[in-house]
């Protein structure tokens, strides 16, 4: 067998199975906010309509976990399931409060 043939066979028979069906991809989480880091804090800058956060709000946790920064955050944001609740600790005017912000599917549809 040819070196070339070798290293496709091997690669192939490593490669993991095809992904079929909706039912097992990964559909992307959001909460309709966005957040900056600030002062070593992350910190709300964006909202969408109806979100129970504020633009200032400091994020503390997120369903129990706590942040350290805007790229965690949003990687827990987006591996949450849509149609699921997110917990949000943040602090706002110096008091802790906790958000019940439901989690919607991601909209990935291209911008024209």
């Amino acid at each position: 067998m040819k070196p070339a043939l070798l290293v496709f066979a091997v690669l192939a028979a490593c490669a993991p199975a095809p992904v079929h069906g909706p039912e097992d991809s990964v559909v992307p989480g959001t909460i309709g906010l966005a957040v900056r880091e600030h002062e070593s804090r992350v910190v709300v800058a964006a909202v969408g309509q109806g979100s129970p956060a504020r633009v200032g709000d400091v994020v503390l946790r997120y369903n129990g976990e706590a942040i350290a920064s805007t790229r965690q955050f949003y990687r827990l944001v987006a591996d949450s399931a849509p149609g699921s609740m997110a917990r949000v600790e943040v602090l706002r005017d110096g008091a802790p409060r906790t958000l019940e912000m439901p989690v919607e599917q991601l909209d990935l549809t291209p911008r024209v």
